[in-house]
């Protein structure tokens, strides 16, 4: 495929079972798109759908002769629909909008002005969200554990309506339901994140498949991502810390049973002396574990994947007996993270 010009725009759009809304949705963004007057494209990645949508699908593909359509066959997840379509987007500028209508395309503009002046990732603030009261309160507290635990406050880090430069995504490793910690991944690489005011309206078509079975298992998926970006390349800090604080705890106890068995108190059978073993046990184990996977790194050579945002090179030469060595800067070459290093 021919690489698109600078300043293009790769819509994407991953569906499962929305075949009702996609004609209206890709009208809608057809519309919005031939107003931007830059090169654009669509991408819809139909995650395994049963209903009528790869039909519909075939039908749009003869009247948008830009958009793209990947099936895939069987239902993968959003997080592999999204990240096979970030390895497929050709735009400098990337554009995610969910299939439900929910979200408008009239707010692509300003998302993308947001990435062209200042962020790399733009979030959409579903500020007045027409949705129940039971999905708004699970998001809220969602919204808080993220904020609280990785220092990334975004009102509403989970929305669909997402902007993004195309360096970000290439370095983006979705699995699961990582698609939801995008803005937390993309901080650690570095990336400046923010976000804007969109509007949302109700659900026309369809069910919601979001609740708060999936805020509590995003809270797993929160965790490990925190546990991979700060301690991957540094593990005995994280078992460490689990381990001198069961160390701590334990020689407490210990310390406190001292004192009474130097009074004359018997502590052989009672509870808490066992339960200080045991954290005493645990430190150790977990100082070991972070030891051991510290020596792992260091055998398989693992050096940390750092995000290179720019870099200058000068061409090396020889110089002349009795001249300093310097660089030819009239053979510098520039390179971005995302060009081919040499």
């Amino acid at each position: 495929m021919e690489p698109m010009a600078d300043g293009s725009v790769s819509i994407i759009i991953p569906a499962f079972n929305e075949a009702a809304s996609l004609v209206e949705l890709t009208t809608h963004i057809d519309t919005v798109l031939q107003r931007l007057g830059c090169p654009y494209e669509v991408l819809i990645i139909d995650d395994g759908s049963t209903d009528d949508t790869p039909e519909i699908l075939h039908n749009l593909i003869t009247q948008y002769p830009y958009l793209h359509f990947v099936r895939f066959r069987r239902n993968y997840g959003k997080a592999a629909a999204l990240s096979e379509a970030f390895t497929r987007a050709q735009g400098d500028f990337l554009i995610t909008i969910d299939a439900d209508l929910q979200d408008s395309p009239e707010e692509i503009p300003a998302l993308l002005e947001q990435l062209r002046t200042r962020y790399d990732v733009i979030c959409g603030w579903k500020q007045n969200r027409q949705d129940t009261w039971t999905r708004i309160l699970g998001s809220r507290f969602f919204n808080f554990v993220t904020a609280l635990i990785t220092g990334l406050k975004l009102h509403d880090v989970n929305c669909g309506l997402k902007g993004y430069r195309h360096q970000v995504v290439q370095e983006l490793r979705l699995y699961g339901e990582m698609h939801r910690f995008i803005p937390v991944i993309a901080r650690q690489r570095g990336f400046l994140v923010g976000e804007i005011r969109v509007q949302h309206f109700p659900r026309r078509y369809g069910q919601s498949r979001y609740g708060w079975s999936r805020s509590l298992s995003g809270l797993f998926d929160l965790i490990t991502l925190v546990m991979l970006g700060r301690y991957t390349h540094k593990p005995l800090h994280f078992f460490g810390l689990l381990g001198l604080a069961c160390e701590f705890f334990g020689l407490y106890i210990l310390v406190i049973l001292g004192i009474g068995w130097l009074q004359g108190q018997w502590i052989g059978n009672r509870p808490i002396f066992l339960v200080a073993i045991f954290l005493l046990l645990s430190g150790l184990q977990f100082i070991f574990f972070g030891l051991l996977a510290e020596l792992l790194i260091y055998l398989n050579g693992q050096r940390e994947d750092c995000s290179i945002d720019e870099e200058i090179t000068g061409v090396m030469t020889q110089s002349d007996t009795g001249s300093a060595q310097r660089f030819d800067r009239t053979n510098m070459t520039l390179r971005t993270a995302n060009s081919p290093s040499s």
